[in-house]
């Protein structure tokens, strides 16, 4: 299709689609996929990097960062939302903050090492002013993640003092060189290039494309919590095979499931949701629309090597 006929949205859409895939994917690549002239591509794609629409990085899968537990927070507040989240997005366990319309006002998905730990940051969620409730699910497991490869696990956890370094400077910039990786950390190009396809090939990080939603994309979210009834193994499969589903996981406490969906506009969200309802297992949906993206980071709060 002709780029100008395409609209810069849906380009960038599909950019972006394509690096959340392999963030390391190359212009020439990229453009071979896209239909569109390499100079198009590299200008969209500096230009959403430097406007801060869009970061490439690397995402250590949480069993090497020693994160054992991801939970779920509803948030009530007795105002408007904005404040609360900006507090919340500066908690460093917080890899989530979204300002929500529908049962609750703020979402926030936070990582921790255990139980214990999960706890304690509640608690100081709910020492922030303006909040009123915090309703928390704690996750089972994770089915689909649009940051994560969760079909494999990492084939190792020990990492030695160059594998945190490289790691460290992709979180910063997952789309720098070999030869810029080599200079800054001291080693050759070609050492670089097969630590990283090494961390790579071992599901120890994964280079990907993490995108400001409401910004750079066409989609709107929206999340569901699930009571179920029956097979959930089916339901779960049948939820993670459909494009229009992002993010699946089982959980403890008000809903048995978690997931997002995403379309291009309410209607689309609705008819998604509509099927999901359909489902036999299905027993009850409630839904909350995502409505400003405050925070989406999946990687620690300070970079693996420091």
């Amino acid at each position: 299709m002709d780029p100008v006929a395409r609209g810069t949205s849906s380009l960038d859409d599909e950019l972006i689609g394509l690096l959340r895939k392999d963030g390391r994917a190359s212009v020439s690549a990229v453009s071979r996929r896209l239909g569109v002239p390499r100079p198009l591509v590299r200008e969209r794609l500096h230009r959403l990097v430097e406007d801060g629409h869009l970061a490439v990085t690397a995402i250590a899968d949480p069993v090497v960062l020693g994160l054992e537990t991801l939970c779920h927070l509803a948030v009530h507040v007795s105002s408007a939302p904005q404040g609360v989240a900006r507090a919340l997005a500066a908690l460093p366990e917080a890899s989530l903050v979204t300002i929500t319309s529908g049962p609750h006002d703020v979402v926030v998905e936070i990582r921790s090492h255990n139980q214990r730990e999960t706890f304690e940051i509640i608690a100081r969620v709910r020492e922030v002013p303006g909040i009123t409730r915090v309703t928390t699910l704690l996750y089972v497991d994770v089915h689909k993640s649009p940051y994560s490869s969760l079909t494999t696990r990492p084939e190792r956890t020990q990492l030695d003092a160059l594998d945190r370094q490289l790691i460290g400077a992709l979180q910063r910039d997952g789309r720098a060189s070999y030869t810029a990786l080599g200079k800054t950390l001291g080693v050759s190009e070609s050492t670089a290039r097969g630590r990283v396809k090494r961390l790579i090939d071992d599901h120890v990080i994964r280079i990907t494309a993490v995108a400001k939603r409401n910004r750079v994309t066409q989609s709107l979210a929206m999340g569901l919590g699930i009571n179920v009834g029956g097979d959930i193994g089916r339901l779960i499969r049948t939820l993670a095979a459909s494009p229009q589903v992002e993010f699946v996981a089982t959980s403890i406490g008000a809903f048995d499931m978690l997931a997002t969906v995403s379309a291009a506009s309410l209607e689309d969200l609705q008819s998604v949701v509509d099927g999901i309802r359909d489902e036999p297992e299905v027993m009850r949906v409630e839904t909350w629309v995502h409505l400003t993206i405050v925070k989406e980071s999946y990687s620690p709060a300070r970079p693996i090597d420091a």
